[in-house]
């Protein structure tokens, strides 16, 4: 599908640009590579662990590059696959830039090597939620769980893509969930309790993002189907408002609408994308519901699949809604027509409703249109703009489910391709991916040693993975971080250690630092609070203390899926304060390619057309006063 044409700026003729670089952001004079991005596009999959991204390309390509196998000990002790890392299935897996990172909330044990791989239960203690987790990326600050926007004394934080609205960048955020769900709330509002829907919604309609998209549409069912209006994520006078005026955007509430934007035609200034579904684009069908039913205990161990037919991802009936693929491209046309570039935050949400699940069909499906999401991002980049301008960043907020191989009945027991296959064959559903169940042995105690270890998923392209689901909830273990492009190869500057598995890790808030960082012409620090308190930007009573409140996925209208985040908030009355990140080691990854524009000595341009060039850099700058709230 083609894109709308990106706006250039004009930088005043070749030896201006020859002097500022391709970007026009650097200093006159500059010696140092231009790494500033025109462009900052970060893409989460929410509750995407490593093996998240494997589950997906063992099912689609036969082949995995993240699998490990161990028991609780030494991390140095854990067998890594043949090729691992260099197996690549998913395109950011060939990005310049790969680390992992850690995501604790104030309310969670700061991550330690010894006890992530010493303790097979530590990932389970206390673990972040999206909100805190979303706030961390956002913000560059840590919050308690369940906050948003506000820092662990309730004081907002301006977030990066205020930041960026303040350079005179388009901003926007994408979901593949309701657009005011934690995580995309988090670039858009700041508010004491994520549960505060409508006013989430309503800091998000006034602010200054010029795309918000997403579900959570009160007309439509889980099926977009047609149904009486429930006002979850708006309400009946904040939906009335965007179908007057769009609150200076244009509303769209249609599939084809929208698909219309994605291929370039009619291409709006600004755009509030809602789509005529009710809380996910496809996760929540009942067909798939129906097919792969939904674990609501305590995880399902190895072995041992919860009953039903096991279809495989897409067969189940889906729903006719947009993509997030095509909203994705969608959101591309309308943001780069600003001449000064653009922010925006692209997130699968889904991925992480399928982990609360143990739903391992559904999980390939979310996990599959995120990954064509990044795919439809990494095309746009290399035909409307480049690397050169234009950085992507590609990581998760946390891991869901505590996804890992089988061990029990699994591929300890000689789980073939045909056990795989048999797995499906004999209606293994629910999670559709143990040995068949006339293998299965017996269900193992709670905390039983012969489950808690790490084992590699397996299986063979077009079946389903053999694996196992070993919690209902977030983990502390890290996350996979990727990026490419202008400036990424800064953030290696932000490692703060290298574990023995997973390699050097940044920690989450470090996503807005760089965003800060690379993002100039603010002189604003990633710590300092917005110009100025929302309007809303706080409940009319305290916030509950972090943990206080136990939430198992029921959100304020009691419906039973949501994404589940705060059930990890302990009843600890003293939550620990993760501490401040210890200085950055050195880089342990090697030297990376520059992704950063070379700059020509400053002593070959005269300082005359040096200032020219820096003088028509600043008049090609436009502000985007329609933008202002």
């Amino acid at each position: 599908m083609s894109f709308a044409s990106t706006a250039r700026r004009a930088l005043g003729g070749a030896v201006a640009a020859a002097a500022v670089g391709s970007m026009g952001f650097a200093a006159p004079g500059m010696a140092e590579p231009q790494t500033e991005p025109r462009n900052v596009i970060i893409m989460i999959g929410d509750g995407m662990g490593f093996n998240h991204v494997d589950v997906s390309s063992l099912y689609n390509n036969g082949k995995t590059n993240w699998q490990i196998e161990g028991k609780p000990g030494a991390g140095d002790k854990i067998t890594k696959q043949d090729g691992y890392g260099e197996t690549p299935s998913q395109v950011y897996e060939n990005f310049d830039v790969q680390l992992s990172m850690k995501h604790p909330s104030l309310d969670s044990p700061e991550y330690k090597s010894e006890d992530a791989w010493g303790d097979f239960d530590w990932a389970n203690n206390k673990p972040t939620d999206s909100a805190a987790s979303g706030t961390a990326l956002a913000t560059g600050k840590k919050t308690h769980n369940g906050y948003l926007g506000v820092d662990g004394d309730k004081n907002p934080i301006k977030n990066a893509a205020e930041h960026a609205h303040e350079t005179g960048r388009a901003t926007g955020v994408v979901s593949s969930v309701p657009f005011g769900h934690a995580t995309p709330a988090a670039w858009g509002a700041h508010v004491e309790s994520r549960k505060e829907n409508h006013k989430i919604a309503q800091q998000m309609i006034d602010g200054s993002l010029d795309v918000i998209m997403g579900a959570g549409h009160p007309k439509f069912d889980d099926d977009a189907q047609p149904r009486e209006a429930e006002w979850a994520w708006l309400t009946e006078e904040q939906y009335a408002g965007l179908q007057k005026d769009g609150s200076g955007r244009t509303f769209v509430e249609d599939t084809k609408g929208i698909e219309a934007i994605a291929r370039g035609e009619n291409v709006p200034e600004r755009l509030f994308g809602l789509a005529p579904v009710a809380e996910t684009l496809q996760f929540n069908r009942s067909s798939l519901e129906e097919a792969e039913p939904r674990n609501k205990g305590k995880g399902r161990t190895d072995g041992q699949p919860i009953k039903g037919e096991a279809p495989l991802p897409g067969e189940a009936k889906k729903n006719d809604v947009v993509s997030l693929e095509d909203m994705t491209k969608a959101a591309l046309n309308v943001l780069s027509q600003d001449e000064d570039g653009f922010f925006t935050m692209i997130e699968g949400g889904a991925i992480d409703w399928a982990g609360h699940a143990n739903a391992t069909v559904g999980n390939i499906e979310e996990m599959d249109d995120f990954n064509k999401s990044v795919e439809a991002v990494t095309e746009w980049v290399e035909k409307n703009s480049s690397w050169e301008e234009t950085l992507v960043i590609v990581t998760a907020d946390h891991e869901t489910g505590y996804l890992n191989g089988a061990v029990n009945g699994g591929a300890d027991d000689g789980a073939t391709d045909g056990a795989t296959d048999g797995a499906a064959d004999d209606g293994a559903a629910g999670e559709g991916n143990a040995a068949p169940a006339a293998a299965a042995p017996a269900p193992a105690e709670e905390g039983a040693a012969s489950t808690e270890q790490w084992a590699p998923m397996t299986g063979t392209k077009g079946t389903l993975p053999i694996d196992s689901w070993n919690s209902p909830q977030h983990t502390n273990h890290l996350v996979p971080f990727f990026a490419k492009g202008a400036g990424a190869d800064t953030i290696n500057g932000h490692v703060k250690g290298t574990d023995p598995v997973r390699g050097d890790y940044i920690d989450n808030t470090d996503v807005a630092k760089l965003s800060f960082d690379l993002m100039k012409e603010a002189s604003d620090d990633p710590s300092d609070k917005p110009g100025e308190k929302p309007e809303d930007g706080a409940s009319d009573k305290p916030a509950e203390e972090p943990g206080k409140e136990e939430q198992q996925g029921d959100d304020e209208q009691g419906r039973e899926q949501t994404e589940n985040d705060n059930a990890s908030a302990d009843t600890d009355d003293d939550p620990s304060e993760a501490p401040a990140a210890a200085g950055s080691s050195s880089n342990t990854g090697g030297s990376l390619p520059r992704t950063g524009t070379e700059i020509g000595t400053a002593a070959a341009i005269a300082a005359g057309l040096l200032a020219a060039g820096t003088a028509a850099v600043v008049a090609g700058r436009r502000k985007r006063e329609t933008t202002d709230a």
